[in-house]
């Protein structure tokens, strides 16, 4: 293990910096192929977003603006699996809509954005 701070942290949908939990650390380092949709957003710099419009990701800390804190890692997993119910509300809270399909399946599409 390298000496130091880890390379990476977490940028918050505040802007704000943590460390990153154990599992967080074990997803970086897994190895994925080219192209695989489970691959980790790494941020290539603090300003961008991604493609809900949030700041929040990844970031290599060196990439970190100067002055930005950064706080200590979560005790629990933020990225817990979620259940079919948490997973909606997090779609619609984003802006998607999403509809429940007979079968118990979702649909989901995004909703048209304001021009």
């Amino acid at each position: 293990m390298p000496e130091g701070p880890y390379p990476y942290v977490y940028v918050n949908a505040d802007g704000s910096a943590r460390e990153l939990h154990a599992s967080e650390r074990k997803y970086l380092e897994t190895e994925f192929t080219g192209g695989d949709g489970a691959m980790p957003y790494i941020k290539v710099n603090y300003d961008q977003r991604d493609g809900w419009g949030e700041i929040s990701g990844y970031l290599e800390r060196a990439s970190l603006p100067a002055g930005v804190t950064v706080a200590a890692a979560p005790v629990d997993d933020p990225h817990r699996p979620l259940n079919k119910d948490d997973f909606t509300d997090l779609l619609r809270k984003k802006g998607a809509e999403v509809v429940e399909n007979a079968d118990g399946s979702l649909t989901i599409r995004a909703k048209p954005r304001k021009q």
